[in-house]
């Protein structure tokens, strides 16, 4: 449906490890000392942990390189490097305690809220941490264990219930089910259409006879499809002028009969009975699309002595474009023709979007918790970093000398 962040971190953070495949290794001993990284208030982190976040902060240091252009970047690569104007061993710590204050914000929070998680949210919290510990051996290598992977799948439980218990339909900073649904008319859009192509075989435009009669096609399926009474019969029309259209092309190919056999294999007669509504089809929304309101704007130099220039390519131009006539120009309930490109026209029609806003379709629970994380993510990730920063930690050298990222095995064997 959408693209949007998620709460559950853990499938991302341990997943983005297969980029780091080559990362973990020699078995550190925890030993007496050792056993806790760093605490704050009455919360620790344990060493296993740490590393855990010592390993992903590693895995970033990676990426910064490969963004700096540094390709495939090695162990050695990362040792060498300074990131920020830090060493990288000191980047890779300072990144992994930040990890760690973020840890601790969640448990904090969810314990000043009074959240527990359910016997449910346990049993899948156990589950992904199973899961994701067997994929990778060398978490125990690196003294990462099962307890570590249930703990951190926990904590991300825990914030997916502490941003329910803000920003839930019952929150102090969310909003009513009504004004979620209004959010989500305002930010997407029901559309059905189809192509016509203005180009060849080969890929050329056609002459402009040829388009003359293409757009003239395009708008009597406007009209065909506007004659009919009801938003969903509409929709149905679609359908069927599309199939028209598409035998219409293929006639263009096959036939080789003389001009005026031609003529009779191309024209389109529709002839509308009761029994030409039915369909066969069992799914009312077939092959519509729903469509997200594009909030980026277009990357530009301004200044008062310069013209405005940008780095928008043709392709990228006709989306936007697309996106801004869909919701600034497009009614509902009226089939309209859209040049797309030079290349390529659109018949299309834009349903109501609360039609469909149902338990059983685009109102069920997967949806409302999806457009609550679309709405208030961000606002939801800068308090709960805010809280993160204000957590004040004691370390415990010990353990940030034993678990030095470069004592930590990085390298995997097949990859040595």
């Amino acid at each position: 449906m959408m693209k949007m962040k998620k709460l559950k971190k853990i499938s991302a953070l341990l997943t983005s490890f297969t980029l780091a495949s080559t990362m973990f290794g020699c078995t550190p001993t925890i030993g007496s000392g050792t056993q806790e990284a760093m605490n704050a208030e009455n919360y620790s982190v344990r060493a296993g942990i740490f590393i855990y976040y010592t390993l992903q902060a590693y895995n970033d240091a990676v990426s910064v390189l490969q963004e700096q252009g540094v390709e495939s970047p090695t162990l050695d690569d990362v040792k060498k490097a300074r990131i920020d104007e830090v060493d990288s061993s000191d980047w890779i710590q300072n990144k992994a305690t930040e990890y760690c204050q973020q840890y601790l914000s969640i448990l904090k929070e969810a314990d000043n809220v009074g959240i527990v998680l359910t016997d449910e949210e346990l049993e899948e919290a156990e589950s992904m941490g199973n899961y994701y510990y067997s994929m990778n051996t060398l978490y125990d290598e690196n003294g990462i264990g099962e307890q570590t992977m249930k703990e951190i799948a926990e904590s991300t439980y825990k914030e997916e219930d502490i941003f329910k218990y803000y920003y839930g339909f019952d929150g102090e900073r969310g909003c009513t089910e009504e004004e979620l649904k209004d959010y989500f008319d305002e930010n997407f859009a029901r559309v059905k259409y189809f192509t016509i192509d203005l180009t060849n075989d080969e890929g050329e435009l056609v002459d402009e006879d040829q388009q003359r009669e293409l757009r003239k096609k395009a708008e009597d399926y406007a009209k065909q499809i506007n004659k009919k009474s009801n938003e969903m019969d509409k929709m149905w029309e679609v359908d069927k002028v599309s199939e028209d259209y598409d035998e219409y092309k293929e006639s263009l190919v096959t036939t080789t009969a003389a001009e005026g056999e031609e003529s009779e294999t191309t024209t389109t007669t529709t002839v509308e009975t009761e029994e030409e509504t039915e369909t066969t089809t069992t799914d009312p929304y077939a092959n519509e699309n729903l469509i997200q309101k594009q909030t980026t704007t277009v990357a530009s130099d301004e200044s008062e002595e310069t013209q405005t220039t940008t780095t928008e390519d043709d392709a990228a131009r006709a989306s936007r474009e697309f996106n801004e006539y869909v919701f600034n120009e497009l009614p509902l309930d009226e089939a309209q023709v859209y040049d797309y490109d030079e290349d390529t026209i659109y018949v299309i029609v834009r349903g109501d979007l609360r039609e469909r806003m149902t338990e059983d379709d685009y109102w069920s629970q997967d949806y409302i918790d999806q457009l609550l994380q679309l709405r208030y993510y961000d606002e939801f990730s800068d308090y709960m970093q805010g809280l993160a920063d204000q957590i004040v930690i004691d370390k415990n050298n010990a353990s940030y000398r034993r678990y030095a990222p470069f004592k930590l095995k990085l390298e995997s064997e097949e990859s040595q």
